[in-house]
């Protein structure tokens, strides 16, 4: 990957006050599952595997005990981070024409460490370079997950997703889905035709709430940078179960000595890099809480590697 130049920017004349970026996508985990504090230490989880049930007891009976299990659930430690080379000139054009680029690049970096997160609990994938995280397995494919294979009708898999989480004990508290699929949802009609059956799905496919339930879109739900397709239309699940939290927010650096990512010296080639780094503590408690509506793997599907760890270790 080379260095931005700026021989794509009018320099030294003004531009424009504001970029614009193309839409990207979200974090569903982020949007579904509230964060909570996380410490940088090796944090276990503990989730009820039996609860206690309360015993009714007659006038003057005794009182008998209510068992109850228990399960530790290690938690995870990973860094996320993003590298942007520059031309070093693109400094003076910030410092003489207040040129917002620098406010953009820190945006497009919150943007792809948010999404970096889904990558990482959904799929164990590291988003740079699509390959799969040496000993990491992701929720979508994690022991005990419940898996829905997908049909012709996108309507039928949304109730085969909710059955399929009748007996899980949990709540259902959410709804993540790939754009493709909100856009067959979107799309379904009343026999009559004239009324549409999710009317809560809009043109930009990203609603707040499906059937009563809240609701994500994002392509990071089926691995869109992932060199092996993942097959993932749709996650069902009570997303209180994935509990995850920053940290160490660590900003944005600026760097314009040394070689930050192995591309060279930046001196030496007249270079500045930017980079963001966020380091995400988090466990998914018990993936039987989830429903994964799949794809049949295609015979032409993406291929890769895998075993990739880099840019994502502790």
């Amino acid at each position: 990957m080379s260095a931005i130049a700026t021989s794509n920017i009018t320099l030294p004349r003004s531009v424009a006050d504001e970029i614009v970026a193309k839409m990207g996508d979200n974090s569903v985990i982020q949007t579904l599952s509230q964060s909570t504090p996380q410490l940088f230490s090796d944090v276990s989880h503990v989730l009820f595997t039996k609860e206690p049930e309360a015993e009714i007891l007659g006038e003057g009976a005794q009182h008998g005990s209510s068992s109850a299990e228990f399960e530790a659930v290690p938690g995870n430690i990973k860094k996320a981070h993003v590298t942007v080379r520059m031309d070093q000139e693109v400094q003076w054009a910030d410092e003489d024409n207040q040129l917002r680029i620098i406010d953009a690049i820190t945006d497009a970096s919150a943007k792809a460490t948010a999404r970096a997160l889904d990558y990482l609990v959904l799929h164990a994938i590291n988003p740079a370079t699509g390959l799969a995280i040496s000993g990491m397995t992701g929720l979508c494919s994690a022991a005990g997950v419940n898996v829905v294979d997908a049909t012709t009708d996108p309507s039928a898999d949304l109730d085969s997703l909710s059955d399929a989480l009748q007996n899980s004990g949990y709540d259902i508290s959410g709804l993540a889905m790939a754009k493709a699929y909100a856009s067959e949802l979107r799309k379904l009609r009343t026999k009559n035709g004239n009324e549409r059956i999710y009317p809560e799905i809009p043109l930009n496919l990203m609603a707040a709430s499906v059937d009563g339930i809240a609701a994500a879109t994002s392509n990071t739900v089926s691995g869109a940078l992932a060199k092996t397709a993942t097959n993932v239309k749709a996650i069902m699940g009570d997303f209180n179960l994935i509990k995850w939290g920053i940290v160490r927010d660590l900003g944005m650096e600026i760097i314009t000595m040394g070689d930050p990512d192995g591309l060279g010296d930046l001196k030496r080639l007249g270079q500045v890099a930017y980079r963001l780094e966020v380091v995400y503590g988090y466990a998914t408690l018990d993936p039987s809480g989830f429903a994964v509506l799949k794809t049949k793997p295609a015979s032409d599907g993406k291929t890769g590697e895998t075993g990739d760890t880099e840019q994502t270790g502790k």
